[in-house]
């Protein structure tokens, strides 16, 4: 599949590039093309998480960042403000480093101190921090919120050094500086100017508060607010299924049933990679070949979810992405294990063309390896690490 636009603005091309970013997440192969679903699942029982947050610190650092970066410390330039961000948020991956060399989840450990990231946390993070009202102006870029907050600090100088009559500032001057200072950007608790002072990766008290407090409020009836609200230790569970189970009687029934849902296309997706495994290494893959020998004999069974009630709850419009697992389910219900596999070839060669499409270059790669996802766990290991970060503050 190709993806291009038409380069209007550096606004609109961010945004495309976030687009293509999300496509791309670490942990997010998607050989068969079944991601939309996927990430629509998880956006349900996890909303506001992606695959590359690491920690749940960036959701402040991020912001302090971007808050301080329109002070007037930076001056008035847009391009050169959003330069300073970056170097800010190297600088504070190369602090947290410093106060533990071992710390887990800084993004940017790998390549410092000599390299950088192309993907920065605030870019990783932003529509995390949109999502958990931390950042009030959902349909702001970072670019489009530097230039609003930019504009708005021009004007409010402004209306200070301009010199009007006393009725003009009596009645005009007033009415306007209010409504300029009305404007909030953030929700965000008290926190110091020295907060870049001995910076670690954990919560403070009053972050885990605010940040559990936040997630609940603006996570209403999803997963994700009855863990918070609950307290629920997920380091007890080891995969997405092993939850739904401890919780499918505790949930609430829509909860229950959408997660009941996951699973059930959990497992007609991961048969469906199995094969793609077998037919990628010919057979010779020992994981897919024990994972095909346990999966088998239960293959109707695994195959049995409910496919338009899929996309009717997840308010999914893709036609050829529902006819391929249409398709793919019919044949495993039928257990044609053949026309299974060729529906697979063709859908590889469909989304990828000729050139890309790994089962046409079978010879190419290590029959040893496994290529592409497993299990789907719907961002359920990102979320426990964002979940642990508030419960385990400093």
């Amino acid at each position: 599949m190709q993806l291009g636009w038409i380069d209007f603005s550096k606004e609109d091309r961010q945004k495309a590039l976030d687009v293509i970013n999300l496509l791309s997440e670490q942990g997010a192969v998607d050989e068969l093309g079944i991601g939309i679903v996927r990430d629509a699942f998880a956006n349900c029982f996890f909303p506001g998480t992606s695959t590359v947050q690491t920690r749940a610190k960036y959701f402040f650092i991020v912001p302090y960042i971007l808050k301080d970066a329109v002070d007037g410390r930076y001056g008035k330039d847009i391009d050169k403000i959003l330069k300073e961000i970056d170097a800010d948020e190297k600088d504070c991956a190369k602090r947290l480093l410093n106060s533990d060399s071992k710390v887990e989840g800084v993004i940017g450990s790998r390549v410092l101190p000599k390299g950088w990231v192309s993907r920065r946390p605030s870019d990783i993070y932003w529509n995390g921090i949109k999502r958990y009202g931390i950042f009030c102006y959902k349909d702001l870029s970072i670019r489009e919120y530097i230039s609003s907050a930019v504009k708005n600090e021009n004007q409010k100088s402004a209306i200070k050094s301009a010199k009007y009559t006393y009725d003009e500032e009596e009645n005009n001057d007033d009415v306007d500086a209010g409504d300029i200072d009305s404007i909030k950007f953030w929700s965000l608790p008290s926190y110091g100017n020295d907060w870049r002072d001995n910076l670690t990766i954990d919560l403070t008290k009053e972050e885990s508060e605010y940040l559990n407090k936040q997630i609940q409020k603006e996570t209403r009836g999803s997963l994700l607010e009855y863990i918070l609200k609950n307290k629920i230790i997920l380091d007890e569970y080891d995969s997405f299924e092993s939850l739904r189970y401890a919780l499918s009687d505790k949930v609430d029934v829509e909860t229950s049933d959408m997660m009941k849902l996951a699973c059930d296309f959990n497992n007609l997706i991961y048969m469906a990679r199995v094969r793609y495994n077998l037919m990628l290494s010919e057979g010779e893959n020992k994981e897919a070949l024990s994972e095909w020998e346990r999966l088998r004999n239960d293959i109707k069974y695994k195959a049995q979810v409910n496919l338009d009630e899929v996309f009717f709850k997840l308010k999914l419009i893709n036609i050829r992405t529902k006819k391929f697992l249409c398709d793919i389910q019919s044949a495993f219900m039928n257990e044609d294990i053949d026309l299974e596999d060729e529906i697979i070839r063709k859908r590889e060669l469909h989304l990828k063309g000729s050139a890309r499409a790994k089962l046409l270059r079978i010879k190419e790669f290590d029959h040893s390896k496994w290529v592409g996802g497993k299990e789907l766990d719907y961002r359920f290991f990102n979320a426990r690490r964002i979940i642990n970060d508030i419960y385990n503050w400093r």
